[in-house]
């Protein structure tokens, strides 16, 4: 039985962060500086800056235990390097849960044999990209190498540090037969249910692939798709945690066709989805690139029911939703929280740092910016929204390979981790 879902389980948690107040006067977290030498120097353990091309995607909040759990790919490139980091919310302290740093590995994924007969480790966390809560204490990763590799959803034992396969965009790459000793054919199809009724399904195709983002309950991953292979289907589809078949939810053609689910059809130039959240029933994306401008968007999760949340569409003002003059942004991560949805916004800056936020109930759109302390004289083009803090108005924001807490309320921002 699927144990309730980490957050939910801990929502009645307060979270304790450091007390700090750039507005009312000097601190050492309310001053970021970028050199080198200064990485590591805010909370200990590994910083996330190691010299090379890192990045950090999207992560959550337990209040329980008080940590924020983020992804770190280390090389960003077709390689094994990259880490689930939990970050100590009230001291900054850094230690990597799972993963390889290019020195250190903690947790192991699955060892087979593949077609030469020469051992080999699945399910490493190169690429990793977004963390979601999972059932009984797990962590669940969505790991993407790029657009020639299969995107992974692994589950992760945070004590161990071990991965487990949940589902995967196609049967994996070796030639290996299925029914050999140690095939990873044959072990992915025992531990996951991966064959074919659990590849989603489009256009009469097989192994599409999702977004790099994803969202989970109790019972479901949902996987948002977008015409990847082209007449495949944009959309939502749900996989059930224990593994089996991938299923529609919602989906439509750029037609206007809904063999699944209705309500608008969600199109822009190139569907790309690279934010989402979870509101309720609803999962929530934004997208683009459009030239009439972005948005954000519902789609049920029992219904499959789809409907704009917010959009300024400047080509069409009739068809926009919400007020505000600022257009959704579709380059970054989103979080959900009680100040409403953060994420980027369309037009970039070079020198100031605004973010967008959004009311969820009405689509209102207004810029976010930071009147005092690390984020202050942030470029709004480098950073990432990492996760909500529950409870608060407070974001954890990623910017300039450190973690930095802006609060919605009162535009204050300091350095919680570097």
């Amino acid at each position: 039985m699927i144990a309730a879902m980490l957050l939910t389980a801990t929502a009645s948690a307060q979270v304790r962060l450091p007390n700090v107040n750039c507005a009312a006067g000097k601190d050492a977290r309310c001053t970021f500086k970028t050199d080198l030498n200064d990485y590591g120097t805010t909370g200990e353990g590994l910083p996330f800056a190691l010299g090379g091309f890192e990045k950090l995607g999207s992560g959550f909040v337990d209040a329980a235990s008080n940590a924020l759990f983020v992804p770190l790919d280390i090389a960003l490139q077709e390689d094994n390097q990259g880490a689930v980091i939990r970050v100590d919310l009230s001291t900054g302290d850094r230690t990597m849960i799972s993963g390889y740093d290019g020195q250190n590995r903690r947790g192991k994924g699955q060892a087979y044999t593949d077609d030469r007969g020469q051992p080999g480790e699945a399910w490493d966390l190169g690429g990793v990209r977004v963390l979601r809560p999972g059932p009984d204490g797990s962590i669940l990763a969505l790991v993407d190498k790029g657009l020639q590799h299969r995107t992974e959803i692994l589950r992760i034992d945070p004590k161990t540090g071990d991965r487990t396969l949940v589902w995967a965009s196609k049967i994996f790459s070796d030639s290996a037969r299925d029914d050999a000793p140690g095939s990873i054919r044959t072990i992915e199809k025992n531990v996951a249910k991966l064959d074919s009724p659990a590849l989603c399904r489009g256009g009469g195709v097989t192994s599409l692939k999702p977004a790099n983002t994803f969202e989970v309950d109790g019972t479901n991953l949902y996987l948002f798709m977008y015409n990847n292979p082209q007449g495949t289907g944009s959309g939502l589809s749900k996989v059930p945690l224990t593994g089996g078949s991938c299923t529609w939810i919602s989906q439509y053609f750029p037609d206007g066709s809904s063999p699944v689910g209705s309500g608008n059809t969600i199109n822009t130039l190139l569907p790309l989805i690279l934010g989402s959240g979870k509101i309720g029933s609803e999962v929530l994306g934004t997208n683009g690139p459009n030239g009439g401008g972005g948005q954000v968007f519902a789609i049920n999760v029992q219904t499959g029911e789809r409907r704009t949340v917010s959009q300024l569409n400047t080509n069409a003002p009739a068809r926009s939703v919400g007020k505000g003059d600022m257009r959704v942004g579709y380059l970054g991560q989103m979080a959900v929280g009680d100040a409403g949805i953060a994420t980027s916004r369309y037009e970039v800056g070079a020198d100031s740092f605004e973010i967008g936020l959004i009311d969820p109930k009405t689509g209102a759109r207004s810029y976010g910016i930071a009147k005092t302390g690390t984020l202050k004289t942030g470029r709004d083009s480098s950073f990432t929204v990492v996760a909500a803090v529950p409870g608060t108005s407070k974001f954890i924001i990623a910017f300039d390979m450190a973690l930095h807490v802006w609060d919605a309320k009162t535009q204050d921002s300091f350095l919680l981790s570097q």
